[in-house]
């Protein structure tokens, strides 16, 4: 038995050496069930999230890795495998745990951490296994690497407050599916690109080819500024939406106008993306939304729209960023809807779709885990009554999702907004156009909004 036991030891000692695992490193395989304990532990887990979307429970995946790299995964998998949970098992900390979802997901649970210090160990096991894959040369050129990405728990609890098996396997499945667009769209803008013939770059790093991009960028001519809101349930302006305008005013995410090119998405992105980055920065605890037009996340611009999203700090953006999806047909599906909110879902604190007041589309006001909102056209004219019908409308066809109204300019309309009971509200009748965030938010009481 003795030596059975050192000979499977060397053979285990062989096998790390050959996936690049330092000798002191122990490997614990993954449970790979969900037993009593894990579902007692994700039952504890939800219980104690206040957003229902807490960092304490995260997805860590190989899906794009996986498509990247194509037929290579079947002949690599064992290793790539050994490699993930080994980092895994010996980083994940004592009293945490995971579970493998499939051959290259596994879920993560911190119980043992507070939420800040549960976002920075999944994501320094997600770098550290993209540096032993990187080392590992799989293909001629890197593949894109593992994220850790918080996942939504909102529904994960049974009317008597058991856990929902099902629905958390339905939301790590998510986060997948996610991850596998992605993948699928760089390959898509590569094989447009006419320079496919070299080696494919990593689907998180491409940047489009000026040949894809329709036509010159337009950023220059654009003036950017900042919407404020104010929250009704912090009675404050603690909620900034970022716009640009052209020479004549009109602003480019408006519903009811042509949509920017790509190359102006991605110049205005940047600018949104610093904006953002220094707003976190300076300390502002505030919601800022990055508009961004539905056409650009379906051509060549979002291998490098996802970039730009992805390079900001991991908790900045689950608890401050909010995603919002302008130039929605009225008529969309879905079926179309579905896959574009789990682009951003996972990994920012809302995604929000932009509507036409009276005419939004009705598919988008049926999907669960949304923000819906319209923006008043400065130049439509409606009268007051006809303005408050439709929002009472609004609001009552968006049931339990949460609303905002901008461009609301006389205090008539922001009090049929807030008697409408609109989560956020925007305009000149709250507050000027800011064309830099301020230091600290500004308290508004409900009751000065009203007349």
């Amino acid at each position: 038995m003795a030596m059975l036991a050192t000979a499977l030891s060397n053979v285990r000692a062989a096998i790390r050496r050959f996936a690049g695992v330092q000798e002191e490193e122990t490997f614990e395989p993954a449970r790979v069930y969900w037993d009593e304990g894990v579902a007692l532990t994700l039952t504890d887990l939800v219980h104690e999230a206040e957003t229902r979307a807490s960092g304490r429970v995260q997805v860590i995946t190989l899906g794009e890795f996986r498509a990247a790299v194509g037929e290579l995964w079947d002949k690599y998998a064992p290793r790539v495998l050994l490699i993930a949970e080994t980092t895994i098992s010996r980083m994940i900390g004592k009293g945490n745990t995971f579970i493998a979802q499939d051959r290259d997901t596994w879920l993560l649970l911190f119980p043992a951490l507070s939420e800040p210090d549960a976002l920075k160990r999944a994501d320094a096991i997600a770098a550290r296994i993209g540096e032993k894959l990187v080392g590992a040369h799989f293909t001629e050129s890197p593949p894109p690497l593992p994220e850790a990405s918080k996942l939504d728990l909102s529904g994960a609890l049974n009317a008597d407050g058991s856990l929902n098996l099902e629905r958390m396997r339905t939301a790590v499945e998510n986060v997948r599916q996610a991850t596998a667009l992605g993948a699928g769209a760089a390959k898509a803008a590569i094989k447009k690109s006419p320079t496919s013939a070299r080696p494919a770059a990593p689907a998180a790093t491409i940047v489009p080819a000026k040949a894809d991009l329709a036509a010159k960028s337009e950023f220059t001519q654009l003036s950017i500024s900042f919407h404020p809101a104010w929250n009704a349930e912090t009675q404050s302006l603690n909620s900034y939406f970022f716009r640009a305008a052209k020479l004549d005013g009109a602003d480019v995410f408006a519903p009811g106008t042509p949509p920017p090119n790509d190359a102006t998405v991605l110049d205005l992105l940047a600018a949104a993306t610093r904006a953002f980055s220094e707003m976190c920065e300076r300390g502002l605890r505030a919601t800022f939304t990055i508009p961004i037009p539905l056409p650009a996340l379906r051509g060549a611009a979002l291998p490098e729209i996802q970039k730009l999203i992805a390079r900001l700090p991991q908790q900045g953006r689950l608890v401050h960023l909010r995603i919002e999806i302008t130039h929605v047909p009225a008529r969309i599906g879905a079926e179309s809807l579905v896959p574009i909110r789990e682009l951003f879902r996972p990994y920012t604190r809302d995604v929000a779709f932009l509507l036409d007041l009276f005419a939004p589309a009705d598919q988008v006001l049926a999907l669960d885990h949304v923000v819906v909102g319209f923006e008043l056209s400065r130049a439509a004219r409606h009268g007051d009554d006809e303005l408050f019908q439709a929002m009472l409308t609004f609001r009552q066809r968006a049931g339990r999702r949460q609303t905002y109204a901008l461009g609301l300019s006389s205090r008539l309309q922001v009090a049929h907004a807030v008697t409408a009971n609109i989560a956020e509200v925007g305009g000149s009748g709250v507050a000027a156009d800011a064309k830099k965030l301020p230091d600290q938010v500004t308290v508004i009481r409900r009751q000065d909004l009203l007349l």
